[in-house]
């Protein structure tokens, strides 16, 4: 190993190469990979001065296989085959089910879009998605992996960071024209959508409102209805930016010209403490840590 690390660096190089060559391109090797696309470069970059040779011919933003590059892929596609065939022939008590149990708006919002990542990369796990908007109190067998919402100061379990909390008022484009919200002391004179069950101060409209004004009050019980309420007009929502900020950025909902509000409450993964954990729990824990991380990256 000592002498394979001489040759090409750190393993991180092989994957990145080998991806990007079976894509015919960095970012797409990117996004498999679940990294940025400087960095699947730098490593690529960093393998050819390794092995002292040019593997990819880039033309712009195209790159195309040298004969070095592809002999080399060759070798390391039948090393990468011959390492997942060894892999799956030992035993093992690893099923690759893993239950992911989370609250319906995380799941359509977040998770659901990404999916289809996961899937690509991981072909062995089998993801139980277990979708319910109020979360019940822990128990000891009935999930894997949870993403639970709150401060992170829950017993016997580990907690990981992913999402934190920015709230702003959002509302369709039409309301906002037709309603001519300026400042937070219009919002005593239109209507507000309010989900009904809320842990985080910032989902309360009470906490936004300025004294005086009687404002109406239209509830609903899940956070997926209050946002396709905003979109269809009926009000204003108060917009989780992890959450949202994709129809904003495609018009479905304007962000009102309101100062939005940050808390120390965000989305958790949780994980039952354990000592040893199932490697396809693993891989997904990782994974999901690393799409909150990129999601961050993404909506700053």
């Amino acid at each position: 190993m000592s002498d394979l690390r001489k040759t090409v660096g750190t393993l991180d190089n092989l994957v990145a190469f080998e991806a990007a060559a079976r894509h015919g391109n960095f970012s797409r090797a990117a996004r498999e990979l679940l990294v940025a696309q400087p960095a699947v470069s730098r490593r690529i970059q960093q393998l050819e001065q390794a092995l002292g040779t040019d593997l990819f011919e880039r033309q712009g933003t195209r790159i195309r296989l040298t004969a070095a590059g592809q002999q080399f892929q060759n070798a390391v596609a039948t090393a990468f085959r011959s390492i997942e065939h060894a892999a799956k022939a030992l035993p093992r008590e690893d099923d690759g089910v893993v239950s992911l149990r989370v609250n319906v708006a995380a799941a359509s919002l977040w998770l659901m879009p990404a999916l289809g990542a996961f899937y690509a990369r991981f072909p062995d796990i089998r993801l139980h998605l277990v979708c319910i908007d109020e979360l019940p109190e822990f128990s000891n067998n009935d999930f894997d992996l949870e993403i639970r919402f709150g401060t992170g100061s829950w017993p016997n379990v580990e907690s990981y960071p992913l999402l934190e909390e920015r709230v702003y008022p959002v509302a369709s484009r039409d309301f906002v024209a037709a309603h001519a919200i300026q400042g937070p002391n219009c919002l005593s004179r239109v209507p507000l959508l309010q989900l009904e069950n809320y842990t985080s101060p910032l989902m309360d409209w009470n906490t936004w409102l300025e004294a005086g004004g009687s404002p109406i009050i239209r509830r609903l019980t899940t956070y997926a209805m209050v946002l396709e309420a905003a979109r269809f007009g009926h009000g204003v929502a108060l917009g989780w930016h992890p959450y949202v900020h994709q129809a904003v950025e495609k018009g479905d909902l304007v962000k009102l010209p309101i100062d939005e509000r940050t808390s120390s409450y965000r989305e958790f993964l949780v994980a039952k403490s354990a000592p040893r954990r199932r490697f396809s729990v693993e891989q997904t824990k990782d994974w999901i840590i690393e799409l909150a991380r990129l999601s961050g990256q993404d909506t700053r």
